[in-house]
């Protein structure tokens, strides 16, 4: 498992899915095609580099699905996006995951890989470009 694959939420399947992203109070459009999806989001490829809104709704006729969905990266024609409507993981930027306690279980990169993946969703960027930097004063 490489190490953008641990830091995810859930695992993500590999699909060939159309997809179609729609904004704009629901009179624009744009077609896509849906190459991995989870539980929590999906990569998004398209034929061309595009623009694309920061929130818009992701529906996926042959799975019958629509979710709310907002970018989290991009470079040109791949796009990778957030689920807001999902029930669990990160979701929405106005919603808070609860760090696990150290008495849980949790290590300290497990505790700095959330902590990473909360700041990231915050800021609406990529886990990947997060760095994070522990000093402990005695």
């Amino acid at each position: 498992m490489n190490p953008v694959e641990q830091r995810r939420a859930s695992p993500r399947t590999r699909t060939l899915l159309e997809g179609l992203i729609v904004y704009n109070n629901r009179l624009s459009r744009m077609e896509c095609t849906v190459r991995d999806l989870s539980e929590t989001g999906a990569c998004l490829v398209f034929s061309q580099p595009v623009k694309v809104p920061r929130e818009f709704e992701l529906q996926i006729p042959k799975r019958k699905l629509t979710r709310r969905a907002q970018i989290m990266w991009y470079d040109g024609r791949h796009h990778g996006v957030m689920f807001l409507d999902a029930d669990e993981g990160l979701v929405a930027t106005n919603k808070t995951v609860p760090l696990v306690p150290a008495s849980e279980g949790a290590s300290v990169p497990e505790i700095l890989d959330e902590a990473r993946l909360r700041i990231a969703q915050v800021l609406g960027v990529s886990a990947d470009v997060i760095q994070l930097k522990v000093e402990i004063d005695k």
